[in-house]
């Protein structure tokens, strides 16, 4: 657990200290906002991020991650949906989420779980001093369950091109998600070795924490991201012998990454 927690705490040093370098950036000129005639504005980029190897281990990867937000888009009924950072008001996006594969060799007589990839939306509501959203995301190879989670941020403006968001966190799954990464099989407990007790894992709460995120913009269309949070695995997750044995109910994540901004007119004029 000392090396987790050492992780999480290089995690928070590392954004602490971008926000504190980009405070002294110069200003960028006020944001004009989409072109007339735009249909669609998104971020398209890429970043790195380091998180547990599977829910629950005490084992972290270092894996590249696609980064996709949808900014402004116009749709037939609904008009107009923005999200801005200046924007205040309700906003719509996609979202995803990659999970690593496990096999780890303390978990001999544990089915392997493959890599999955976890695809899903978001709805958000921005204020002037805080943010709150709601995502869902269904799994798919290595679990096919749905998982969601709710946030509330404050919201800080240090300069013109630095956003820096806090704010608790909490995550629920469904049975086909628990069960995958946190139940144990009679089979599987045999052939354990007895080390894993036979555990059947109910849908819930997976686990609470806290987030920090900052948000610099490098240039009208460069954005720099880094993130670092914490979560403490609760319910079934936690009481689960693969956690209690050999995984850990802290978990630590930490990411960095950059987009560029892209902007279209549907239908060409």
């Amino acid at each position: 657990m000392g090396n987790a927690l050492s992780r999480g705490y290089l995690g928070f040093g590392v954004a602490a200290a971008m926000a504190a370098s980009l405070v002294t950036a110069p200003a960028l000129a006020e944001p004009t906002g989409p072109e007339p005639g735009t249909d669609i504005i998104f971020e398209l980029g890429v970043g790195g991020r380091m998180a547990p190897q599977y829910p629950g281990a005490d084992s972290y990867m270092l894996s590249p991650t696609p980064i996709v937000k949808l900014r402004f888009l116009v749709l037939p009924v609904l008009g107009k949906v923005s999200d801005y950072r200046e924007d205040a008001g309700l906003a719509i996006y996609p979202t995803a989420k990659f999970v690593g594969e496990r096999d780890e060799a303390e978990l001999t007589g544990l089915k392997k779980v493959d890599w999955a990839i976890e695809l899903g939306g978001g709805v958000r509501y921005k204020g002037d001093w805080v943010e709150a959203f709601a995502e869902v995301r269904r799994g798919f190879n290595g679990h096919h369950g749905v998982v969601g989670e709710v946030g509330v941020d404050a919201l800080a403006r240090p300069s013109d091109r630095l956003l820096v968001k806090f704010g608790p966190r909490l995550t629920f799954a469904d049975s086909e998600y628990m069960s995958t990464y946190f139940g144990v099989t009679s089979s599987e407990a045999v052939a354990s070795g007895g080390k894993f007790s036979a555990f059947k894992a109910e849908s819930g709460i997976q686990d609470v924490g806290v987030q920090l995120q900052l948000e610099y913009e490098a240039t009208q269309d460069v954005m720099l991201y880094a993130d670092a949070g914490y979560r403490r695995l609760l319910g079934d997750a936690a009481d689960s012998p693969i956690v209690k044995r050999s995984g850990s109910a802290n978990q630590f994540t930490a990411g960095i990454g950059v987009t560029y901004r892209f902007s279209f007119n549907v239908d060409g004029k």
